[in-house]
């Protein structure tokens, strides 16, 4: 809302001295016409189809309205109603005030209780009988006049519209094109499910549970595995993957995130595109955001140390991600296309790491690759790595680079407890690495694991201090406590941390923040930054691996507080602690490349209708999927999207092109349909509900109870939009 009114103030000035200002509002006014006109056609398609059918069985319509026309008062002021109306014959066409829906008022039928009675006598006309003047009679062209059969059809008549028009959104979107990423295994979360079960890269997911789609798209593939983490959380889940040389099917228990544990995983990533994305400079303090500009934007790496990038692969980034992840020390030549068409080479160096002082522990074996190297040479889950190739002194970060470098065979020796945890074993094994492709960082796992692919191990690095850097020993007599960031740790002692000692959190102070984040930074770094001043608890939520990424963005000379617990007794001690160079790199270089996508286009009208089809039943079931799971307790209200949840949804689609919107308006079509049709009195299934019994009984319901129902209805709807209106401001705070 501020971007508008900033737009609007300075707006005459814009137009002689800023045009980027002056496009830009057009486009959010642009943005926001189409955005009405879609939501307004399903509503209006809706209505239209009550209309057309009350209009065929000879039902006089008073009102047509897209909006809701109710009087609206402040005090003394009265606001209009209506943003514009018409009369055309016997019919009031406008459009309400109100974006909440729409409605054709039909004569004898008003979903106001209140004005019930009143319609009644309305539609009361003199009877026919010739002895008896005083018989009332109904009006042949009112709604409750019709047979039954006929008001079933004009109440249903609205539901009907919008499945059909949802369908015809899909099926026009395909005959334009929709583009979608295609659901290929770009990479495989380090650790994750996917991992474990040993799928790679370049394969293309064809089933997911009992839906198969030879084209199945990366967002539905995730949906399906989020709906059905919801109904069977603990269920394992069947995948079917097309790989060049042959379909392999895998089960899977799906992982929770651990942000929000309802949400279920695979650990399957979407391909990355060998382009850069729109802006290659995102990451701050990065290689990647030193060698390469503006001009940059969307170019196409075309080679890599000479190698050349084979385009049309499922997955073409996949041979430049392996070098970037497995070999984060050497240097790397990259060719590029510009977008206007002209090449360069660039050199994209190491990324140097930086450091807060201090080298971490190893956790033990977590997870390893079904049949992977790790698991033939015998290492076993819970497993703790004591020496690789006879060095000892290890530690979790340096332990990853060693092995993701490794191409020959390495020696291992694990500490291995019996099966009852007590005594401990050292045992010497020898490890092969395979050729799985490393797309993904070693440390890029959201649950905080670290992985290496060619090994196929995983390990929890801790966040206990295995060694300290030469600056911090040098630093040990001059640490200082910073007691404006105490709370309930008054008591915490002031010191050097020491080997041993494990980290809790870290925090940055709100003035080194301002310094960092400046009045031009980037949203995201703003965002990162605060984190840190919010303090960064290591938890399973903020995990150790996610901290050091976000140091590597700080600048050297930072100052942050550091707080840790010492010894069995739980000592606090908190430090002060210097952002400063290390003699390491990291596995990351702020490299953002672009995600590969693909355009789906019907080849005939036939096959348009067909996959229009196919959308339209599969959008219907997800409500129907959606509304069983209410009962069991399975969604929650943070699941639930009320009005302005729909229109950001609907901005979204909508910047992302016309066969998108189209999409999107297929989804809210099928929504209508069935929630408009929900047995609930003031609903069309609540009417439906009535009409239904009248046609069973001979007569209709009787009429206080009628009346009772729909009053309850009504404030029962009333009630669920003011939660789910609450809910929706609540998620943007």
């Amino acid at each position: 809302m501020i971007d508008w009114v900033t737009d609007v103030m300075p707006l005459a000035q814009a137009m002689t001295d800023d045009p980027g200002l002056l496009s830009s509002l057009v486009y959010k006014l642009s943005l926001a016409l189409r955005i009405g006109l879609g939501i307004g056609l399903v509503i209006f398609v809706h209505e239209l189809g009550h209309f057309v059918a009350a209009k065929t069985f000879g039902v006089k319509c008073e009102k047509f309205y897209v909006g809701f026309d109710v009087p609206i008062r402040l005090g003394p002021i009265k606001f209009p109603s209506t943003l514009g109306k018409f009369k055309y014959g016997e019919t009031e066409y406008g459009i309400g005030v109100i974006p909440l829906g729409g409605y054709v008022k039909m004569l004898g039928q008003d979903d106001d209780p209140r004005k019930q009675e009143e319609e009644a006598k309305r539609i009361q006309v003199e009877g026919e009988d010739a002895n008896d003047s005083e018989v009332k009679a109904l009006d042949p062209r009112s709604f409750p006049a019709k047979p039954v059969w006929q008001r079933m059809i004009i109440i249903s008549a609205g539901v009907v519209m919008n499945v059909i028009t949802g369908v015809l959104f899909a099926a026009i979107a395909f005959g334009f094109g929709v583009e979608y990423n295609p659901a290929v295994i770009g990479s495989v979360t380090p650790g994750g499910p996917a991992w474990q079960a040993g799928i790679e890269p370049g394969g293309q997911v064809i089933k997911v549970g009992t839906w198969s789609d030879p084209q199945m798209h990366f967002l539905e593939m995730r949906k399906e595995i989020l709906t059905r983490g919801l109904e069977q959380p603990d269920a394992p889940i069947d995948l079917g993957v097309s790989y060049p040389e042959g379909d392999k099917n895998y089960t899977l228990t799906t992982q929770a995130s651990p942000l929000q544990k309802e949400a279920r995983m695979i650990g399957i990533a979407i391909p990355n595109a060998a382009r850069l994305g729109s802006n290659p400079r995102l990451v701050p303090q990065s290689t990647a955001a030193a060698v390469f500009s503006s001009a940059d934007a969307d170019a196409e790496i075309i080679e890599f140390d000479g190698i050349q990038i084979d385009q049309d692969s499922r997955v073409p980034a996949a041979p430049l991600l392996h070098r970037i992840y497995s070999k984060p020390d050497q240097a790397i030549a990259l060719k590029l296309r510009r977008a206007d068409g002209s090449e360069l080479n660039v050199n994209l160096p190491p990324q140097q790491a930086k450091t807060i002082g201090f080298r971490y522990r190893l956790g033990p074996v977590i997870a390893l690759v079904k049949d992977g190297p790790a698991e033939k040479a015998g290492i076993r889950v819970g497993d703790l790595i004591h020496s690789i190739d006879g060095e000892t002194e290890l530690d979790a970060y340096g332990v990853a680079q060693k092995l993701a470098a490794a191409t020959t065979p390495i020696s291992l020796t694990v500490q291995r407890d019996d099966s009852e945890g007590n005594a401990s074993e050292m045992v010497d094994l020898e490890i092969t690495p395979a050729g799985a492709l490393q797309t993904l960082s070693p440390t890029s796992s959201i649950t905080g694991e670290i992985a290496v692919n060619s090994i196929g191990l995983a390990y929890q690095p801790r966040s206990v201090v295995a060694a300290l850097t030469k600056t911090t020993v040098e630093d040990e007599a001059n640490a200082e406590t910073d007691t404006s960031s105490q709370n309930d740790e008054d008591a915490a002692s002031s010191g050097a941390l020491q080997v041993g000692d494990e980290l809790l959190w870290v925090e940055l102070s709100v003035d080194a923040a301002k310094e960092i984040v400046g009045e031009d930074s980037d949203e995201r770094v703003t965002a990162l930054v605060q984190q840190l001043v919010d303090r960064w608890e290591i938890s399973e939520t903020m995990p150790l691996n996610n901290l050091l990424d976000l140091i590597q963005i700080l600048p050297e000379e930072t100052i942050l507080t550091v707080a840790a617990q010492r010894g069995e007794e739980g000592k606090i001690i908190k430090s002060n602690v210097t952002v400063e160079s290390d003699t390491r790199f990291v596995f990351d270089r702020g490299l953002i490349l672009g995600q590969r996508q693909a355009i789906q286009k019907a080849a005939s009208v036939g096959e348009a209708f067909s996959l229009g089809l196919r959308e339209g039943v599969r959008r219907f079931n997800d409500v129907l999927r959606f509304l069983a799971m209410i009962p069991q307790g399975q969604i929650k209200l943070k699941h639930v999207g009320g009005p302005l949840e729909i229109v950001n949804i609907a901005k979204q689609e909508t910047e992302k092109g016309f066969s998108r919107q189209l999409m999107f308006l297929t989804m809210l079509s099928m929504n209508l349909a069935i929630l408009n049709f929900l047995p609930i009195p003031a609903l069309d299934g609540g009417h439906m509900v009535f009409l239904i019994y009248e046609l069973v009984a001979g007569k209709r319901a009787n009429e206080a109870l009628e009346f009772r129902l729909t009053v309850a209805g009504i404030l029962a709807l009333l009630t669920l939009m003011a939660v789910v209106f609450a809910n929706d401001i609540l998620r943007y705070l």
